[in-house]
């Protein structure tokens, strides 16, 4: 069961390097508005029938049971996130937009351990290290100490406001478990869909910009990242935590310098040496939630608490 999720997470974070690459483009022929509305518009039109299809909901009574934490997730995790990500690729890179994610990880277990009480073990913290260094190595090209003299503008400040909504997004998501994941994504989908339309006048479409490649972008932008990747990275969370599934998210980086490659870029030696790194981080902490030890804090904190016979949750 956990190899899969590691699966799930690995494919999520796969479609969303791609999101990185084909969100540069999209924003030259689209605003950032309309590539949001549209990108989560092509997702609504195959989510509601599939989910319908597949898990057949009682959309009515899944919405009066849970419309507050559905609202804010869609709000916060689709609509927000997703609209700084497509603004902030108009002033940034997609290099300096992976490495901004790779912070994501520790945003996100600094926020676990803030507001869900989870366990980090040592090495797992070894390994959340290991991954982040792998990502610096490929940002980098190897030239770890040229991050600090990395020219950062309003894009990278925006993008550092979408990791945090990301990351937020993430924790909260683990309380919609008990809904349908297929259901869930789509409900999520048409609330961005019907919150963004008002905005799209703020915008102006104008289409004798709009190209073949950016019309392309935007299908990709609707299936992948949007349907795969949600799902993906849902489940991912259901089994595994917000916590250790954020170790994945340092993957995107040599995901994107393989798509890079794939678009007529050079892999460089340092590429390929931090993705080695990043994966062999991912891998460690991943081989520590497989086994069936407890982390060190964990028998730290059942000792002092008392706790016989019971194995403490990772997660709420």
């Amino acid at each position: 069961m956990k190899a899969k999720a590691w699966i799930f997470l690995i494919l999520a974070n796969l479609f969303w390097a791609g999101n990185l690459i084909f969100g540069k483009a999209v924003t030259t022929d689209f605003p950032p508005i309309w590539a949001s509305f549209l990108r989560w518009a092509i997702a609504s039109v195959v989510l509601i029938p599939m989910a319908q299809l597949l898990e057949k909901p009682n959309w009515l009574k899944i919405w009066r049971n849970n419309w507050g934490l559905i609202l804010f997730l869609s709000i916060v995790g689709v609509m927000f996130y997703t609209l700084l990500t497509y603004t902030a690729l108009q002033h940034t890179s997609s290099t300096n937009g992976s490495l901004i994610n790779s912070l994501t990880p520790a945003v996100m277990i600094l926020l676990s351990l803030l507001f869900l009480k989870d366990k980090i073990s040592v090495l797992q913290g070894v390994g959340l290290i290991l991954s982040f260094l792998g990502v610096l190595t490929v940002l980098s090209k190897g030239h770890l100490l040229g991050v600090f003299s990395t020219h950062y503008n309003l894009g990278d400040g925006i993008l550092l406001i979408a990791v945090f909504l990301w990351a937020i997004y993430s924790i909260i998501s683990k309380k919609a478990q008990q809904l349908p994941p297929i259901t869930f994504v789509a409900f999520t989908a048409f609330i961005d869909v019907i919150c963004m339309f008002p905005l799209l006048f703020i915008q102006p479409l104008q289409t004798v910009h709009i190209t073949a490649i950016g019309i392309t972008g935007v299908i990709y932008l609707g299936l992948f990242p949007s349907i795969g990747s949600f799902l993906f990275w849902n489940q991912g969370i259901k089994i595994l935590g917000p916590g250790k599934a954020s170790i994945t998210m340092n993957l995107m980086p040599v995901f994107t310098a393989i798509l890079s490659v794939l678009t007529g870029q050079v892999l460089l030696v340092s590429q390929i040496v931090g993705g080695v790194i990043v994966i062999v981080g991912m891998l460690l902490s991943a081989n520590i939630f497989a086994g069936s030890g407890k982390s060190v804090t964990k028998r730290v904190a059942k000792r002092y608490a008392g706790i016989q016979g019971k194995e403490q949750p990772s997660s709420h």
